[in-house]
């Protein structure tokens, strides 16, 4: 009996020491990731897919001058945000837009770290900061000159903000989101969940007026794009649409699996609002992922890069009630989160159908998971609800 009271007394200790060793490991792996991957983006200073948005931006500066090329589509708030970089030299440009994306990066880290409610000296932080600059998006981010990385702040301030109950600093962050990239338009659908109707008529408000301002401006919509992460033909297309056409899915079969694909994102907004509502953090993360998810793979084209305004959701691992807390979750992730590629000499055909299909089957299955364990999770929630009213 006395043994097992100082087993008990000493597992406390002994936990803490182990985070204490983790997070000694964890800093400086995670400190020289992120250092690596800024190294590495210079060594193409100019990279094309930056080309294509410092050009977009040099017209919307002078828009009487000649325009290539259609690569430079834009979304209109990535043209209004690097607008004011274009009045530099390509080169000096990159520079300011590679420090920027590394700085806003870190905002995004530390408010998340916040929005979780995870204290800085926690051996989680170090760990949300090496998985962060590690993964796929993050450093495609980095190498090809996207604006990825204001993209996931914008989206973790809206969360931020939202949770602290500022409703109007939450709306702009929002519209800032659907200005980027207006394939999320679908979010203002979460507000209104809330009854947050001033949240949404604000974020769409500012969505529709960067958009008025870039089509005035250039007069007429070309040079416009849906994406802020270097144009609608910038990279290898990873929507359904691309998916079902490369697995030469008849047209009435993908329309069908389409039509699914928005039910089951439908579904799991709605079970994230029946079961989560009363952890406004986890239902914010889970039905805005879950939304994420259904315009990455719904969208006229989707590129693997958008997985990077997955990264809340990855994160609300850490809650308890996660629907990401199982491994076809982070199946999915690694599917669509990794930097590492398929192709084989060996096995080459094999290995580019799946470096083709891994993005938006990741997609697929991640939120095929949610709705599965959120709807699983459901009728265990209301039991447990209705038992605690009988036992008062």
């Amino acid at each position: 009996m006395t043994m097992r009271r100082l087993i008990r007394a000493l597992e406390p200790r002994t936990a803490r020491s182990f985070a204490q060793m983790v997070a000694y490991i964890v800093w400086p792996l995670a400190v020289m990731v992120a250092v690596q991957r800024v190294w590495w983006s210079l060594a193409d200073p100019t990279p094309g897919r930056f080309l294509a948005l410092y050009d977009a931006s040099f017209r919307f500066l002078n828009p009487h001058t000649a325009f290539a090329s259609g690569e430079s589509a834009l979304s209109p708030g990535a043209i209004i945000l690097t607008a004011p970089w274009a009045v530099l030299d390509p080169d000096q440009a990159r520079w300011v837009q590679l420090s920027l994306s590394v700085l806003t990066l870190l905002g995004a880290w530390v408010l998340l770290l916040r929005l979780l409610q995870i204290p800085m000296w926690s051996v989680l932080a170090p760990v949300f900061l090496l998985v962060g600059f590690h993964c796929g998006p993050v450093t495609d981010t980095l190498l090809t000159g996207d604006l990825g990385a204001f993209v996931v702040l914008a989206l973790v301030t809206w969360l931020y903000l939202t949770v602290k109950g500022h409703q109007v600093a939450a709306g702009v962050a929002l519209g800032a989101v659907v200005a980027l990239m207006p394939i999320f338009a679908a979010l203002l659908v979460v507000p209104l969940l809330q009854r947050r109707w001033r949240e949404s008529v604000l974020a769409a408000v500012i969505a529709c007026a960067a958009t008025a301002l870039v089509w005035a401006r250039l007069g007429g919509g070309d040079g416009l794009g849906i994406s802020a992460l270097g144009g609608t033909a910038a990279a290898a297309d990873r929507s359904f649409f691309a998916l079902a056409e490369y697995l030469h899915i008849p047209t009435v079969g993908t329309v069908a699996i389409a039509v699914v694909i928005a039910v089951v994102a439908i579904a799991a907004v709605a079970l994230a609002y029946s079961r989560q509502r009363g952890n406004e953090v986890l239902f914010l993360i889970t039905a805005g992922g879950a939304l994420v998810l259904a315009c990455c793979l719904l969208a006229p084209v989707g590129h693997g890069n958008y997985s990077i305004a997955l990264l809340p959701l990855v994160g609300s691992v850490v809650l308890a009630g996660s629907a990401v807390r199982v491994w076809p979750a982070w199946l999915a992730i690694y599917a669509f989160g990794s930097e590492q590629n398929w192709y084989s000499t060996h096995f080459g055909g094999f290995g580019e159908h799946i470096e083709v299909l891994r993005v938006p089957a990741g997609w697929l299955l991640l939120l095929a998971t949610i709705c599965a364990v959120l709807t699983a999770a459901a009728p265990r929630t209301r039991a447990g609800a209705a038992e605690g009213a009988d036992s008062k």
